[in-house]
């Protein structure tokens, strides 16, 4: 229990995929190989980043297309190459990884177990910021002249925003959760 604790603490990586072995060590696991790798510290990072890679790229898409108003098919193929490259480099970062292929799905990482080990400051921070990002987002739809036009452009803005009005919520129960605890 005391290893779950400790790489919880150390490591802010979570998801479907993300478990934790019996020796408290973050493991990838990847469900369609069948293959499970143990992602060390010092390559938490690189994962992270490579992890986002889908969210990465809607956000390449949108400054291509709104900050630099590129055509929308030259915005689309930029992304999809960029999509292409984070992708191979994901798989290439994959095979430098130890792997396995008997493992038993015990504990998956959740992100409420990490954030919680958090400081009420990060928390409140957090917090602060994805409610900003909700109001510039919906806000924009409004003022801004690339996407007034754009029903699509709105749609997304409204989703992202909706996306981060409940992280934002997430982050304030959290906050709510820890001071109570004091």
């Amino acid at each position: 229990m005391n290893n779950k604790k400790a790489s919880a603490k150390n490591t802010m990586i979570a998801g479907n995929n993300i478990y934790q072995d019996k020796f408290g060590n973050t493991i990838y696991f990847d469900k369609k190989n069948n293959l499970a790798y143990k992602i060390s510290q010092d390559k938490v990072n690189t994962f992270q980043t490579l992890q986002m890679r889908y969210i990465l790229c809607l956000i390449a898409f949108i400054l291509f297309y709104i900050l630099f108003k590129l055509n929308i098919w030259l915005s689309i193929g930029i992304t999809i190459v960029i999509g292409i490259f984070l992708e191979y480099r994901f798989r290439k970062f994959l095979k430098q990884l130890p792997k396995t292929t008997k493992f038993e799905k015990k504990d998956r990482m959740k992100p409420i177990d990490q954030m919680i080990e958090s400081s009420i400051q990060d928390l409140i921070l957090r917090f602060v910021l994805y409610g900003m990002l909700g109001i510039l987002l919906i806000v924009n739809t409004f003022i801004s002249e690339n996407v007034k036009g754009q029903n699509g452009l709105v749609v997304i803005s409204y989703v992202v925003a909706v996306f981060a009005f409940y992280m934002a919520y997430k982050y304030l129960i959290l906050v709510i959760r820890k001071k109570k605890n004091k």
